[in-house]
């Protein structure tokens, strides 16, 4: 590999004068500052960025790991983030399915992390962070110093969907959780049940699905064993209500009409659906914008920096039996 000795051989000046003249530098004049960038060239010099990042003690660039680069929510979301970090001179590296990229936060490789990955231990996490990592987090509770959350308002939306099913009065309430390692799902289950008990004594059943339209499937074969012919469903995810959407006709039971059905996330499909489907909202982007000036203010060093809770609201369409608005 090409070294800034080679130039300076080949150029016959000190290594001192082709550094000045490869940092663009008024140390040195520009007839040679023309000479040595040529030279440079020929000999397809490339800058050594991990020496340049060890003097300057910062890269400029943040990580950021995820469990997928799949579907609507994380280009959205994905997005927001990369588009603040361009606003304030930060590029985004993003890590996902495997534990070498994660080696870049303790090599001080990026100047801070975004973790959206249950994969990711909190063990590491707090290890990252204690070493004095700028760390957020969007898919748990840390309480450390240098981590921060930017977390969705789970419970909140739960208790929403709750209270939107509720209004159609359904015989029985069903829940179609999500994997059991998704603290998405365990906070939008726990709350959601919670609710039940405080407003209703309509019989629940709990469905454990993964966030997938298969287990919407999954879901509808179990719904129609149960014999009722007005029943609710809150469907964790929107995946998983478009899985019923595609299932349910097959069993002879009509979405919105014998199962009321409402969603989490306001997937793009949603009001494409027959009827649309009524949903939990948020901001992808925004959340994804909120989560990355949260970093930002956390390596700049301003002062508190506080955690965040993104807020939610219903969307009503006709997947209640409602009128539409």
């Amino acid at each position: 590999m090409v070294g800034i000795r080679d130039i300076a051989d080949k150029a016959g000046v000190s290594i001192s004068t082709v550094s000045y003249a490869l940092n663009d530098s008024d140390k040195v004049t520009a007839e040679t500052k023309k000479r040595i960038l040529e030279i440079a060239d020929k000999l397809h010099y490339t800058p050594n960025l991990a020496g340049r990042m060890l003097k300057k003690q910062k890269t400029n660039m943040i990580g950021m790991y995820i469990a997928s680069f799949g579907g609507y929510f994380y280009h959205h979301m994905i997005d927001g983030v990369a588009q603040v970090l361009r606003e304030n001179n930060y590029e985004l590296i993003i890590g996902s399915g495997g534990s070498h990229s994660r080696e870049f936060i303790p090599q001080h490789l990026v100047d801070g992390a975004i973790v959206l990955d249950s994969d990711f231990p909190t063990s590491l996490i707090e290890r990252y962070a204690n070493a004095g990592n700028q760390i957020v987090v969007m898919d748990r509770e840390i309480k450390v110093p240098n981590v921060r959350q930017v977390l969705l308002g789970n419970q909140a939306g739960a208790i929403q969907a709750v209270d939107t099913l509720l209004t159609a009065n359904p015989d029985a309430v069903v829940f179609i959780t999500g994997p059991s390692d998704s603290n998405d799902s365990q906070l939008r289950l726990q709350a959601g049940l919670t609710r039940m008990d405080q407003c209703s004594d309509k019989p629940v059943l709990v469905i454990h699905g993964d966030f997938t339209v298969d287990s919407g499937h999954h879901a509808a074969d179990m719904i129609a064993k149960m014999g009722h012919r007005n029943v609710g469903v809150f469907a964790l995810n929107d995946e998983m209500a478009i899985g019923l959407y595609e299932r349910l006709p097959e069993l002879g039971l009509k979405p919105g009409v014998d199962v009321k059905i409402v969603g989490f996330d306001n997937d793009s499909l949603g009001p494409y659906l027959t009827p649309a489907l009524t949903t939990i909202d948020y901001s992808k982007h925004g959340w994804g914008e909120l989560t990355a000036k949260t970093l930002i203010n956390m390596i700049e060093g301003k002062q508190t920096v506080k955690n965040q809770v993104l807020k939610t609201k219903v969307i009503h369409r006709g997947s209640l039996g409602e009128t539409e608005c």
